[in-house]
C-alpha cells in the first residue's frame, strides 16, 4: 500500500481509530493485523516471507539466550544470518548472479542453457531483512536481551509505517516502545500530521514532477544537450532526496500518531563537505547499519591504512549491491568507497575539521564540490544500463551547445536548492500548535485535496524497489 494512495487515506484513520480504542495487548494485535494488511495489499503471498523471517529470528534470539556455549551461539547466529541472506539472495539476487555467471562463462565459449525463473522481488525485503538480522546480532553480542513475546517481536519486524522503505530501526530502540503502553494524551498529533503531509508534499508534488524530466532524459540521453543532461542529473539528485526523505517524513509522522518514535534518516545531505559527512547525513539508518554490522566486524580502521581502505571498499560495494541487483549499483557503491578511501588518504582520518573551524568561503566550495561528486554518483544509481552511463558522461563533459529543454524543471530544482540549503520547515511547524484543532483538521483535508490535485499520479516511492 502506498502512502500517496486513496487506499492509505482510508486505511490510516481506521487503523488509528482501532489502535487507540483498544488497550493493552489488544492494541498490539491491532497494530500487527494492520501491518500485515498494509503489506499484503501489494501481494498477500509475500506476507509468508515476512512471517518466516519473524519466526526464524525470534527462535534464534530465544536460543541465543539459552545457549551459554560460544560454539552453539555461533551456530545459532550463523543459522539466522544464512537463513535471512538465503531468502534475500533467492528473491533479489538469483537472476542477477545467474545472468552474471552466464555472461562470464560466455567469454570462454560456454553458453549454458539454464532454466529461466521469473522471481518477483518482494517489496521492502532488504529493509526488514537487515532489521531482523541486527536484532539477532545484538542479542548475540549481549547488547539487548532476547524478546520473549512473539507478538511484540512480530510488531517490531512488521510495523507498517517503516516496513517497506525504512528507516531501519534497531530492536533496542523500538522493542521497548512496543513493550510499553502508549498513551493517547502523550501523542503529538500536530507534529505527526505535519510530518505526514510534509512527506506527501515532497513525494507527490516535488519528486514526481521532477521525475517527468528525469525519466525523459534517461530514456533517451542522446536526444538531449549536455546542459539538459546536467539539469536531469541535478533533478534526479533532488528527486531521490525528496522521494526518500518524503517517505521517511511520512513514516515518522505516522509512527508519531501511533505513539512510536522512529529514528531520523536524513540531515540535509547536500550540505556535506566531504564523503564521510555525506554518509553521516544520507540514509543514516543504513550507513550506521553498515558501519556497525559490516565495517567494524571487518576490522574497521584498527589494522592500518590499507586494510582500512579494503574495509571501506568492501562495505560500500556491498552497500551498493544491497540497493539493487545490477552492476551499476555495485559501481555506485565502489565509487563512494573510492571517495571515502581518498578522503582517508588525503586527511588521514574519517572526520575533517569541524564546520566552525573552516573558513566559510572554503566550506562553500567544499560543499559545492561534494554535491557534484554525489550527483555523478547518482548517474550510476539511476542509469538503467552501462550504455546510458556512457552516453550521459559523453554529454556531461562536452561543451557543445544545444537547446535547453525543461526550463520549468530548472525553476523547481532552484526552489529545491533554496529549501534544502535554507530549511524553513521548522519555522512553519512552530506555528501549527497555535492553530485550533478543528482548523488543523480542515487544513489537513485541504492539503490532502491539493496534493491529489497537483500530483501527476500515485507513483511508488523509489526505494520500494530495494
Amino acid at each position: 500500500m502506498l502512502f500517496n494512495s486513496a487506499a492509505f487515506a482510508v486505511f490510516l484513520p481506521v487503523m488509528l481509530t482501532a489502535y487507540w480504542l483498544l488497550r493493552g495487548g489488544s492494541r498490539k494485535w491491532a497494530l500487527l493485523a494492520g501491518s500485515y494488511f498494509f503489506y499484503s495489499w501489494w501481494d498477500w503471498r509475500f506476507t509468508s516471507l515476512l512471517m518466516i523471517s519473524t519466526v526464524l529470528d525470534y527462535c534464534c534470539g530465544r536460543a541465543l539466550e539459552r545457549c551459554p556455549q560460544r560454539r552453539w551461539r555461533r551456530a545459532v547466529l550463523s543459522a539466522s544470518i544464512c537463513g535471512n541472506l538465503g531468502i534475500l539472495g533467492t528473491f533479489k539476487y538469483f537472476s542477477f548472479f545467474r545472468d552474471s555467471a552466464a555472461a562470464l562463462l560466455g567469454t570462454v565459449g560456454w553458453h549454458p542453457d539454464w532454466p529461466t525463473l521469473h522471481i518477483i522481488l518482494p517489496m521492502g525485503i532488504s529493509f526488514y531483512t537487515f532489521q531482523t538480522m541486527s536484532y539477532t546480532i545484538d542479542v548475540y553480542r549481549g547488547v539487548i536481551p532476547a524478546e520473549r513475546n512473539l507478538r511484540n517481536f512480530a510488531c517490531f519486524v512488521a510495523c507498517f509505517p517503516q516496513l517497506v522503505a525504512g528507516p531501519i530501526v534497531r530492536a533496542g530502540h523500538l522493542l521497548p516502545q512496543l513493550q510499553a503502553q502508549q498513551r493517547f494524551a502523550d501523542v503529538d498529533w500536530t507534529t505527526g500530521v505535519y510530518r505526514l503531509f510534509r512527506g506527501l508534499f515532497k513525494k507527490m508534488v516535488v519528486a514526481d514532477l521532477l521525475a517527468l524530466h528525469v525519466d525523459a532524459v534517461f530514456a533517451d540521453p542522446a536526444g538531449y544537450s549536455g546542459i539538459s543532461c546536467w539539469l536531469a542529473l541535478y533533478a534526479y539528485a533532488f528527486q531521490i532526496y525528496m522521494d526518500f526523505s518524503g517517505y521517511t517524513d511520512a513514516a515518522l509522522g505516522t509512527g508519531e500518531m501511533l505513539g512510536l518514535k522512529f529514528v531520523e534518516n536524513f540531515d540535509h545531505p547536500y550540505l556535506a563537505a566531504s564523503p564521510a559527512e555525506f554518509w553521516r547525513r544520507w540514509h543514516i539508518s543504513l550507513s550506521t547499519w553498515l558501519r556497525d554490522y559490516l565495517y567494524i566486524p571487518l576490522g574497521g580502521s584498527r589494522f592500518g591504512r590499507w586494510l582500512t581502505m579494503r574495509n571501506l571498499f568492501l562495505t560500500m560495494a556491498l552497500g551498493g549491491l544491497w540497493h539493487g541487483a545490477a552492476w551499476t549499483f555495485v559501481a555506485w557503491g565502489v565509487y563512494h568507497g573510492i571517495l571515502l578511501a581518498a578522503q582517508r588518504l588525503l586527511h588521514g582520518g574519517p572526520r575533517p575539521a569541524a564546520a566552525g573551524d573552516t573558513p566559510l568561503p572554503y566550506r562553500i566550495l567544499k560543499i559545492a564540490g561534494m554535491f557534484h561528486l554525489s550527483c555523478l554518483g547518482w548517474l550510476l544509481f539511476r542509469a538503467p544500463d552501462w550504455a546510458t552511463v556512457q552516453i550521459m558522461l559523453g554529454k556531461l563533459f562536452t561543451l557543445a551547445d544545444g537547446e535547453l529543454r525543461g526550463k520549468r524543471f530548472a525553476l523547481i530544482i532552484l526552489a529545491c536548492m533554496v529549501a534544502h540549503f535554507r530549511p524553513g520547515w521548522s519555522r512553519i511547524s512552530a506555528y501549527l500548535p497555535r492553530v485550533p484543532a478543528l482548523a488543523q483538521g480542515a487544513l489537513a483535508g485541504l492539503c490532502l485535496w491539493t496534493l491529489l490535485l497537483l500530483s501527476p499520479g500515485a507513483k511508488p516511492f523509489i526505494y520500494f524497489q530495494f
